[in-house]
């Protein structure tokens, strides 16, 4: 079986003038289906832009990239649209939930996006929010529900496509510790039980203790 990333020689740099600034340099990085990784550095040494390269939220100056086995990097914005909706799950710090719409709303959201049949779409949010703990809470909005819940129907909502691949920009930055911790146990069951690839971007000491793999990342290289 490929790998479920494979990176070689990733460069990414950013214009400020007449000037660019290096972003992340010769990043080569494979990661295995059911990893449990975390990308750990301090701020502004590269670790969410490595993030947003792997989950096509932004493309690399130069280097390579797949996914799954398929090269990605060339593809239009409609295809990179396309694998995004339905290989990669994402889990944001700030929740990102949409504030006028339910919990239950707010999971079904992607599915929207695709031609999936109504009662199908049910089905899956409802398999989702029972899998987080949130089916008491399904119809309540994000000012009616705790940090922890927030981001448990965040997770949900990464869930919902099924996609073999969850990216997650420091989930538990937002949280107390205890909830955080709840969490991110929630994340490794489904890891453990799922087989759900689960790659961090993260400070927190917690995170890279449960890894089963850290990367160090400092001034856009990866430290060995």
């Amino acid at each position: 079986m490929n790998p479920i990333v494979e990176a070689e020689k990733l460069c990414k740099s950013y214009s400020l003038g007449k000037v660019d600034i290096p972003a992340l340099t010769n990043i080569n990085l494979t990661i295995e289906y059911g990893e449990f990784m975390a990308i750990s550095g301090p701020s502004g040494s590269g670790k969410t832009t490595l993030l947003n390269l792997i989950g096509l939220i932004d493309q690399p100056t130069t280097g390579r990239l797949r996914l799954q086995g398929q090269p990605v990097g060339q593809n239009g914005l409609a295809k990179l649209h396309e694998v995004r909706l339905s290989k990669i799950g994402f889990i944001f710090q700030t929740f990102n939930l949409v504030p006028v719409l339910t919990a239950f709303e707010n999971v079904e959201y992607p599915l929207l996006l695709t031609d999936m049949p109504s009662a199908e779409r049910e089905h899956r949010v409802h398999e989702v929010l029972d899998l987080v703990g949130l089916t008491e809470v399904s119809q309540h909005k994000p000012r009616e529900l705790s940090g922890g819940q927030r981001q448990r129907a965040a997770i949900a909502r990464a869930l919902v496509n099924r996609p073999k691949l969850i990216l997650a920009d420091e989930p538990t930055a937002n949280l107390d510790s205890q909830t955080g911790q709840v969490i991110l146990k929630l994340m490794a069951r489904l890891n453990r039980e799922k087989g759900v690839t689960f790659i961090f971007s993260t400070h927190d000491p917690h995170i890279v203790g449960m890894a089963n793999r850290v990367i160090q990342i400092r001034d856009g290289r990866i430290v060995h």
